[in-house]
């Protein structure tokens, strides 16, 4: 399994990316299973579980909110994402940041209407 996080790192560093888009998207059944965990105390299996382990603090942060449960948390999960490498300890991350050769942005992918909703943009680069 390929290691997301060298994924990016590799191409931040090596290819100097200039823009990483984290994005969500409707009818995830990650998220999906996420809700459930929080919703029902359901439980997955081996691997599915520790892939969907991650999203529950996002399906947590907004149960109880207006509108569709699983949209709200893949949104919620993407903002969470995007505000780790936003705010990472790994200076190969942070400084093309500060220095306005990477953005880091999140988004959100409607599969009906192929719409990208792109919410959570960086106001001003990290500090």
């Amino acid at each position: 399994m390929i290691n997301v996080d060298s994924s990016i790192e590799c191409g931040v560093a090596v290819l100097g990316v200039p823009l990483i888009v984290v994005l969500g998207h409707e009818s995830c059944r990650a998220v999906a299973a996420a809700t459930e965990i929080v919703n029902n105390n359901a439980s997955f299996p081996g691997s599915i579980g520790r892939m969907v382990e991650p999203i529950v603090p996002a399906a947590l942060l907004v149960r109880g909110q207006p509108g569709d449960f699983v949209r709200n948390a893949a949104r919620a999960n993407v903002s969470r994402t995007v505000a780790q490498l936003r705010t990472s300890v790994e200076p190969m991350l942070l400084e093309p940041q500060r220095e306005g050769r990477l953005k880091v942005v999140g988004a959100y992918y409607d599969l009906d209407t192929g719409a990208v909703d792109f919410f959570d943009e960086p106001s001003t680069p990290p500090r």
